[in-house]
């Protein structure tokens, strides 16, 4: 039944079962900061209709959507940007005061904003070369990210070989002056002819590779980290649970400079809350808001294990 005139002061994470969200203080004191007294939960979703009852709710005022829906939420929304279609995934969704549901991106500027903050230049260089692990909702913002910083050339390492494909579709929603080349890296022969990336972007759940088709993706992962890396090189893993991923280990093993995924998280922060609610977080309150998310990676024990967490 729809209560007329219930105040909208719900924002959910739209996820799995078995799944959390360690944004939900920082949202929370986002809300104060901006006026609202809005709370966050986790909504732990069986079906994409699930996710759309909840959103259609009078008292929905805005959502972020994570795996695995990102791609199946949007038919749904009334209105999705060129962002979220051009890459094929929503991320982030907003309802208007007639509620209808609109649909953007802003995992890509988490990427984006995360890596640019790693490097010792901000400069944005064209020609470079980036590498994803993974092809779902999550590999489609890293790669509109890659490319907002240059990237021509994007390997995808991904056991899957129809995830790929669809990824690869995908790309050809952009212009065709940005569009990158796509190319899935399935054996370490074929790795062992490639120039290595500049970027590597990590997009998939924290697994130790156990069939044939896992072994070799990490394999492959493993001959780029092997190579001799290019100036201004990164490492980041999208994934939080846990903060140091295997793949982030990897890479530091190898000697790649790496950026764990609270960081993703955090660089979307002020871009999350605009559409909600039409206003800017000022500098100090997204500061104070990054120091809250970062206490709750820090405390809680499926993000920093306690043998991590001194």
């Amino acid at each position: 039944m729809v209560h007329i005139g219930m105040p909208r002061s719900r924002v959910y994470m739209a996820g799995a079962p078995g799944g959390g969200t360690i944004a939900a203080p920082a949202h929370g004191f986002i809300a104060q900061c901006l006026g609202k007294s809005w709370t966050m939960s986790f909504l732990e979703a069986k079906s994409i209709d699930e996710v759309v009852d909840t959103f259609r709710a009078p008292e929905f005022a805005g959502g972020i959507v994570t795996m695995p829906w990102k791609k199946n939420i949007i038919p749904h929304l009334d209105y999705v940007d060129d962002i979220a279609l051009t890459l094929g995934a929503c991320n982030h969704v907003s309802v208007n005061d007639d509620g209808t549901l609109h649909g953007t991106n802003t995992d890509w500027i988490g990427v984006r904003d995360a890596l640019l903050e790693a490097q010792t230049s901000s400069s944005i260089v064209a020609g470079r070369r980036g590498l994803i692990i993974g092809a779902g909702g999550a590999g489609r913002a890293a790669v509109y990210a890659l490319t907002s910083l240059g990237c021509k050339d994007i390997y995808v390492v991904n056991r899957d070989a129809g995830e790929v494909d669809g990824l690869a579709q995908d790309v050809q929603n952009y212009e065709a002056a940005s569009r990158p080349n796509i190319t899935h890296i399935q054996t370490v022969q074929q790795a062992q002819g490639l120039f290595p990336p500049h970027y590597i972007v990590g997009t998939v759940p924290d697994f130790e590779p156990s069939t044939a088709s896992e072994i070799e993706a990490q394999s492959v992962y493993v001959e780029f980290l092997s190579k001799e890396r290019p100036d201004q090189s990164v490492m980041l893993d999208m994934c939080y649970h846990p903060l140091q991923t295997r793949n982030l280990r990897l890479a530091q093993q190898y000697g790649w400079p790496t950026v764990d995924g609270v960081q993703v998280v955090g660089h979307q922060l002020k871009a999350q809350w605009k559409p909600w609610t039409g206003r800017e977080l000022e500098e100090e309150q997204e500061k104070a808001a990054w120091e809250i998310l970062r206490r709750c990676a820090l405390s809680d024990p499926t993000v920093t294990p306690r043998e991590a967490n001194p």
